[in-house]
Formats: structure tokens, C-alpha cells, sequence
């Protein structure tokens, strides 16, 4: 760029301090100095800090608030649909059940029945009490309760076992069906208790836990003979009392236990004879009796007495199934539950006195 003398209106170069025609002296160009960012714009500033702030306050939200507020919202819609209609579940019924018009047996009125087998569908409702759970049926016809129902269909039973409680006498496994390809239901140690309901085609036993499920144990015809307990055999002779075997040797030691409470008496000190005889006394005229559980043949042999001059054998089962059971054990019995062709007391009968208490029938043989 060149510079105009102001004197003659010659042009100079922008360096030249002095016009080269005139000699006249020349005024400088000062260059403008550039403005500073914003220093014309000083309304900017407030707004540039709004908006600073505005955006970190988004950028929180973002990362640290938006999530937890649709876990809320999604939690509380669940909640809601939850409460509002619970899933509908499909059962059977596992015996013949009470339909009823509230989910309680106290107060409640029958409505019908709900036969074995009965396939329902609802959905299930706290009970109160010993009413436990209850199943309010979709198609509004009542409530039963949950204590008859099961996931699983039940099977025909062939045989009815009147809900009989058995302990278990060892391990055993409770299949959910009897089906090929069952679930394991449970394993039970000795010492639990079943109820027994009844036997399939299939030999199976249906049985109800002690927690309410129903459930199927393999092999009915060894679960039926140990119904009583472990399997026994009872050799029994009615010509001489004499029994043989677990629950001879049982015997011999009540026997021997009675000799020793003799043989103590005997060596005992007495102010007199007077003394003696009335201890003696004591101890000949009293039973001696054990509790033992066992099975036999479908009985339940349940306890064991020793007498003065007879023994005994105790079972929980009517005298009429006891006879029949040994009449089919090839011993001759009378309508009168007397053995024939003994010279010794030898028969079955209901039990009576101190005997009671260890069992419905006795069968007792001796003087």
C-alpha cells in the first residue's frame, strides 16, 4: 500500500518519510490494534454462564437420576399389575374337596363337592390360621383348599389305606408321579411320618407328607408289609408258649432281667419274713412290658408283655384281623379266638387293663 503527499499529491512509497518529489514530510499509517474477544459484547456474559450450568445440571440427570426413575416407575407398574391380577395356576384335586363361598372353613358355607382328579384353575389366596392357603377358582364357583389340591394329576387307586400313618423305617424316596421320568419329590429319613392314602395299579403308594404334599413311593407290596414297622416273623408254639426267634430272644431278656430282680431280693436284708414275703409279692404278681414296632404279615405288632406265669404279644389291629391273619399262618383258631389242642391257655382277644395301653389285641398263651 503507498502513501498520497498531502503537498504536491505525489505518491510515495508506505515506507518513505519524505515525498521524493517535494520533499515534503509524510504522515505515518498507524495500524488499528485488533479488538479484544468480546470486549464490545459485554451483555454476553450472563448468558454464557446460564447456559454453563444449565448443561452440567442435564448432563447429571442424565447419568445419575433418569435411570433410577424408570426402575421406579417400572417397579411400581409390575407392583400394580401384580396385585391387581395374579397369574391364574392350574391344579387337581387330590381327594374329594370342600367348594366353599370364603377362603375359610370357620364361617364359610359348603357350596358343593370337588371330586378326586378334578382339574380347577384360580389363583391362590392367604388363609388365616390353620386354614392355611386357599385357591379362589377363576370361574367364581368358590374356594378350596390348598391342603386337597396338587400340580400333578393323581392316579386311580386300586386299594383305599384309609389315610394310615406309617414312620418310615429307613431312607426312602417320594417321587412326584408314577411316572417313568418323575421328579424326586423328597428323600425321607427313618423316623418321618406319612399318611398313607391308598395303592395304584402301578404299585405304587400314594402318601401325604408331613408338610401337606402328596407323593408316590415305589414297591406297594414292601410298604405294605412293613406298614407296622420292620418286617418280623412270629414262630410261635401254642402247645408249650414257646416263641422263636427276634421275639424269643426279646423274651429271654425280660426273663433274664426278671431272674436278677429275684436273685437281689433274695440276697436282701429283711427285719423279718413278714418283710420278705411282702416284697416278693410285689414283684411276682407285677407285668414286665416292652414296646417294640414291628410288622407282620400286615399286622402291627406293637408290644411284648411278660407275666407272672403267661406272655404276651400286642398288635393295633382288631382281634378279628389278627385271628385271620394267623388262621391264614396255618394255626387252628376258633370263633372264639381260642388254639385248638392245647392243654395251656393259648388264644386272641381284645385287650383289657395295664394291657391297653400297648396295643388293641393280645395274643397271650401260658397258665
Amino acid at each position: 500500500m503507498s502513501n498520497i503527499c498531502a503537498s504536491c499529491g505525489a505518491t510515495a512509497t508506505k515506507e518513505a518519510a519524505f515525498c521524493a518529489s517535494c520533499g515534503h514530510a509524510l504522515k505515518p499509517k498507524i495500524a488499528k490494534k485488533p479488538a479484544k474477544p468480546s470486549a464490545n459484547r459485554p451483555w454476553r456474559m450472563p448468558f454464557v454462564a446460564v447456559f454453563a450450568v444449565l448443561a452440567m445440571a442435564a448432563l447429571y440427570f442424565w447419568l445419575f437420576i433418569a435411570d433410577d426413575l424408570k426402575r421406579d416407575t417400572s417397579l411400581s407398574t409390575t407392583e400394580v399389575g401384580e396385585a391387581s391380577n395374579p397369574e391364574a395356576q392350574i391344579f387337581f384335586a387330590m381327594t374329594d374337596a370342600n367348594l366353599r363361598n370364603k377362603p375359610t372353613i370357620s364361617g364359610s358355607e359348603i357350596l358343593g363337592k370337588l371330586p378326586r382328579g378334578s382339574q380347577v384353575t384360580g389363583t391362590i389366596q392367604p388363609g388365616s390360621g390353620v386354614d392355611g392357603g386357599w385357591l379362589e377358582l377363576s370361574d367364581g364357583n368358590g374356594f378350596v383348599a390348598l391342603a386337597n389340591l396338587s400340580q400333578f394329576k393323581p392316579p386311580a387307586l386300586v386299594k383305599l389305606l384309609n389315610d394310615q400313618p406309617w414312620v418310615a423305617d429307613g431312607f426312602i424316596d417320594v417321587w412326584a408321579t408314577t411316572l417313568a421320568d418323575s421328579a424326586l419329590l423328597d428323600r425321607l429319613r427313618a423316623g418321618a411320618s406319612l399318611t398313607l392314602v391308598g395303592t395304584t395299579a402301578d404299585n405304587f403308594v400314594e402318601v401325604k407328607l408331613a408338610d401337606g404334599r402328596y407323593g408316590y413311593l415305589a414297591d406297594a407290596p414292601s410298604i405294605l408289609a412293613r406298614i407296622g414297622g420292620k418286617p418280623i416273623t412270629i414262630g410261635f408254639n401254642p402247645q408249650t408258649c414257646a416263641f422263636s426267634g427276634e421275639i424269643g430272644a426279646e423274651f429271654a431278656k425280660i426273663g433274664a432281667q426278671l431272674r436278677a430282680q429275684w436273685q437281689a431280693l433274695e440276697a436282701k436284708e429283711f427285719a423279718n419274713d413278714a418283710a420278705r414275703q411282702k416284697a416278693y409279692a410285689v414283684v411276682e404278681g407285677k407285668s414286665k412290658y416292652l414296646r417294640l414296632r414291628r410288622s407282620f404279615a400286615g399286622l402291627s405288632l406293637t408290644g411284648l408283655g411278660q407275666h407272672y406265669e403267661s406272655q404276651s404279644l400286642y398288635f393295633d389291629d382288631p382281634p378279628a384281623k389278627v385271628m385271620e391273619i394267623f388262621r391264614a399262618q396255618g394255626f387252628d383258631i376258633g370263633r372264639d379266638g381260642l388254639f385248638a389242642g392245647t392243654d395251656l391257655y393259648a388264644g386272641i382277644a381284645a385287650t383289657r387293663g395295664e394291657g391297653a395301653a400297648y396295643g388293641k389285641t393280645e395274643l397271650s398263651c401260658g397258665v
